[in-house]
């Protein structure tokens, strides 16, 4: 009898370590006379939106681990999370990173979604470690450097460049050039109205209303739907 009410209780501690804890931290930083904002992300979803009449630059962010139990939470925080929203001249720096942690017994988890909210006109500069990516209502111009997942951005009043290693990336709606260099995964291109560039590694790239020329530097395997240009499709 010992020896179940002794497993029991271990399988309950158990339970409680893994589930971890889940946390919300927010930022924000006035934005007059921010022209563009950079983000240099680790693990963790990113989302950054656009907003007509804003004044400031505001930022959610939900940390997340898997193997640390609530009373150890800002003990964690303070030795392994870097969060920090703060401006250098012109430009407002968001770093979002979650430090190894070291050897545990338990698979380790650790990453930081984050849901920023900026004024329409900054132009945006993403280094993203892993995790989707989606941005939307930009009015500057947008470099997206993105190590692995999915990547989505859509209306765009400037010029957008994309730099993936992995992952399915979906544009639409973008008024400037729009250049893409992938390593694998799909990739969908719709209403561009500059000209658009890609190489590609691997995987299906589908492109549809172009406003000016296509280039296609490199399409590695996979197939190739090139449709509605206005300008030259150049291999």
């Amino acid at each position: 009898m010992k020896r179940i009410v002794l497993f029991l209780a271990l399988i309950v501690v158990l339970a409680l370590i893994l589930l971890g804890f889940e946390t919300t931290r927010t930022l924000s930083l006035a934005a007059e006379g921010i022209q563009g904002l950079e983000i240099d992300a680790g693990a963790g979803s990113l989302t950054v939106t656009g907003r007509e009449g804003s004044t400031a630059i505001e930022v959610r962010a939900e940390i997340i681990a898997s193997d640390v139990a609530d009373r150890d939470l800002e003990d964690y925080i303070r030795r392994h999370v870097e969060l920090e929203l703060r401006r250098s001249g012109d430009r407002a720096v968001l770093v979002s990173h979650v430090r190894d942690s070291g050897f545990s017994f338990f698979h380790r988890e650790a990453r930081i979604d984050l849901t920023v909210t900026v004024p329409k006109a900054l132009a945006l500069v993403i280094v993203d470690g892993s995790g989707s990516v989606d941005v939307g209502h930009i009015g500057g111009a947008v470099r997206i450097d993105d190590g692995s997942g999915s990547v989505t951005v859509i209306d765009l009043a400037g010029n957008l460049e994309i730099e993936d290693g992995s992952g399915e990336i979906d544009v639409q709606d973008v008024a400037g050039d729009v250049m893409v260099t992938d390593g694998s995964g799909e990739i969908s291109l719709r209403r561009i109205g500059g000209t658009v560039t890609v190489s590609d590694g691997s995987g299906g790239i589908e492109i549809d209303d172009v406003g000016k020329d296509v280039h296609l530097r490199r399409t590695g395997s996979g197939g190739v739907d090139v449709t509605s240009v206005k300008g030259r499709v150049i291999r």
